[in-house]
C-alpha cells in the first residue's frame, strides 16, 4: 500500500464534507471537514495520531481501505497526518464537554449486590442498591492478563460516553466504581424485567405491540442519529429491553427501555 502522506498530497478528501457537514465554526484555512476530540488518545505506532480532548483533526478520508481498519480514519493534526479512532471525535460544536463533566463515583462499600439479571460481554450484571434506591449494577470482567489499571481506564470510558446518553428509552447510568478489582457501572433498574419474560405464554393486544414498537424505535434512532456519539447496539433483543411499570401509566402500562448491556459500537 501506497504511504498514507503520498496518498493524501494527492487530492483533498473524496466526496466533500460527506452526511454529517462541515464542523460549525471550523477554520477557513482548512480544505476538509473538521471534527473535535472528545477524549484523549495515546497513539499506539507510528502511524496514529495523538489526540487530546478539544484538539481540532482535519478529516482527510473516512475509507477504511485507507486507514487500514473499520471504524479508524485519516486526518491531519498539527501538520501531522496519520489515522486514528473515528469513535473519539465529533462534528458537534462543545460536544467534547459531556453534560454535567464525568459521572459520580460511587464507593464500593456503598454497593449491595444481590442476583445476578444478566450476562453479557462487558460482565455480569447485578440487581442491588445504592444511597437507598434499587440499581442495576453492571460488573466488568477482569481480563487475567489486563493491568487492573488498563481494566479501570476501559471501564471509565465506557461510562463517560454512557454518560452522554439522554433518552426516555435508554438505561441512565447513575454513578461508576473504579476501586479496583471492583469495577463497575450502577445502572437505573427497570423493576418489570426483560421484554421476553413479559412475551412468553401471553396474549398481548396488537396496539400494545405497536406502543412497545415504538418506544423501541425511538430508542434506537436516539442511539443512530441524536446521541451525541453515534452508537451501534449490535445486539437488539427481548432479552436485552427492559420494562418498568410507570407512575402514571401509558396506554400500554409501560415504558420499553433499550439496554446496554451488550458492549456499544460506536458507528465508523
Amino acid at each position: 500500500m501506497e504511504p498514507l502522506k503520498s496518498m493524501f498530497r494527492k487530492a483533498p478528501l473524496v466526496g466533500g464534507w460527506g452526511p454529517a457537514g462541515p464542523r460549525v465554526g471550523a477554520p477557513t484555512t482548512y480544505a476538509n471537514p473538521v471534527w473535535t476530540a472528545l477524549f484523549d488518545y495515546e497513539a499506539a505506532s507510528t502511524d496514529e495520531l495523538t489526540l487530546r480532548k478539544g484538539d481540532l483533526v482535519e478529516v482527510l478520508s473516512w475509507d477504511s481501505a485507507i486507514s487500514g481498519d473499520e471504524g479508524w480514519w485519516a486526518g491531519k493534526l498539527n501538520d501531522r497526518v496519520g489515522i486514528f479512532p473515528s469513535n473519539y471525535v465529533s462534528p458537534k460544536t462543545g460536544a467534547y464537554a459531556p453534560p454535567g463533566g464525568d459521572p459520580p463515583e460511587a464507593d464500593f462499600r456503598d454497593l449491595t449486590l444481590e442476583e445476578v439479571i444478566g450476562v453479557g460481554g462487558f460482565g455480569k450484571v447485578y440487581r442491588g442498591s445504592w444511597r437507598g434506591q434499587l440499581v442495576a449494577v453492571k460488573a466488568a470482567r477482569q481480563d487475567p492478563d489486563e493491568d487492573i489499571s488498563t481494566t479501570a481506564e476501559r471501564v471509565r470510558q465506557e461510562a463517560r460516553l454512557f454518560a452522554m446518553l439522554k433518552h426516555a428509552n435508554i438505561i441512565a447510568l447513575k454513578a461508576v466504581c473504579l476501586q479496583g478489582p471492583n469495577l463497575c457501572l450502577v445502572m437505573e433498574y427497570a423493576a418489570g424485567g426483560p421484554l421476553s419474560r413479559m412475551l412468553a405464554g401471553r396474549r398481548i393486544p396488537p396496539h400494545i405491540l405497536i406502543n412497545w414498537a415504538v418506544q423501541i424505535a425511538q430508542g434506537m434512532e436516539y442511539l443512530h442519529c441524536g446521541a451525541i456519539v453515534p452508537v451501534i447496539h449490535r445486539d437488539l433483543k427481548s432479552n436485552n429491553i427492559c420494562h418498568q411499570l410507570m407512575t402514571q401509566p401509558d396506554p400500554s402500562g409501560h415504558k420499553e427501555e433499550v439496554t446496554a448491556m451488550a458492549a456499544l459500537r460506536f458507528l465508523s
